[in-house]
């Protein structure tokens, strides 16, 4: 593997270990939150913070997902199609899902920057910052994007291999 992969299989890793991370945390804090109120507490952070922190996993996760073959695949389609025609359709399918991630990362960014200039809040009781939240969009989904590089090389770079190789 090039210095590129192995870059994007490590930041996918780290990513996946800051979801890992992200996941307990609002667990733990909706745990706390069903507790708390069940001894007849009220408090109102902690919706808001598992919110955003499980939405942060989700994007954050996108990238070792995507490299562990995590994500809904075609395997019905994959079984009736010749050896040739998976490697076209994985290649045109790594090729749109690059396109989409490119796009809901930059999409991701325009709006994390309006919420970060416009001061943009939380419509809760204690207002959060908006801004953390998106950014995991444009990190999560570039990251993707860049993970759908590298899978369109090894997919390539496996069709390389398999065309070298003698036929019995």
């Amino acid at each position: 593997m090039n210095r590129f992969s192995v870059m994007v299989e490590r930041l996918s890793l780290a990513c996946a270990f800051v979801a890992a991370g992200l996941l307990l945390a609002s667990i733990l804090t909706v745990t706390w939150m069903v507790f708390y109120r069940a001894i007849g507490y009220q408090n109102s952070w902690e919706l808001e913070a598992s919110i955003m922190m499980m939405v942060g996993a989700v994007f954050l996760g996108s990238p070792y997902t995507l490299r562990t073959k995590g994500h809904v695949g075609m395997e019905l389609l994959d079984a009736m199609l010749s050896e040739r025609a998976k490697e076209r359709l994985a290649i045109i399918g790594q090729a749109v899902g690059f396109m989409v991630c490119l796009y809901l990362a930059w999409m991701g960014l325009h709006m994390t920057i309006e919420a970060y200039q416009g001061n943009e809040r939380g419509l809760g009781i204690s207002r959060v910052l908006e801004w953390p939240k998106y950014a995991a969009m444009p990190i999560g989904m570039g990251l993707t994007a860049l993970q759908y590089v590298v899978e369109i090389q090894k997919t390539l770079f496996n069709n390389r291999i398999k065309a070298s190789l003698p036929t019995s």
